[in-house]
């Protein structure tokens, strides 16, 4: 499988796009677990308003600049780190599934998109 731009891969549609902070917004669109069959790795994605941000709630990991800025130097936790976690909490997630062979091409996009968004700023 050729991983181009992984966005257009996992979203589902540009509705969420538009969701309000972690309040009363239907997360179930914008938090997606991807699983990976049948060793059960996990990555999180949160899908926001501009970029998608890669986190793990276990590592208390976001690849958002919050996280840089504010939840390394001691301050709050980022709002992708929240959503992931009021969305598992709620059970209100998408689940996308690969097989495990597809892991390292998924890190690798990962990569490559990570690289594209930060040479866009």
């Amino acid at each position: 499988m050729e991983w181009t731009y992984l966005h257009a891969f996992y979203t589902s549609d540009l509705a969420n796009k538009s969701m309000s902070r972690i309040g009363g917004t239907d997360m179930s669109g914008n938090v997606k677990q991807i699983l990976f069959l049948p060793s059960k790795k996990k990555l999180w994605i949160v899908v926001g308003k501009d970029n998608e941000y890669w986190t793990d709630p276990d590592l208390g990991f976001c690849s958002c600049k919050d996280f840089y800025f504010k939840t390394l130097s001691g301050e709050q936790e980022c709002y992708h780190l929240k959503s992931v976690r009021k969305g598992v909490e709620e059970k209100r997630f998408t689940t996308l599934e690969f097989a495990d062979n597809e892991y390292v091409g998924f890190l690798h996009a990962i990569a490559k998109d990570s690289a594209n968004i930060l040479g866009r700023n």
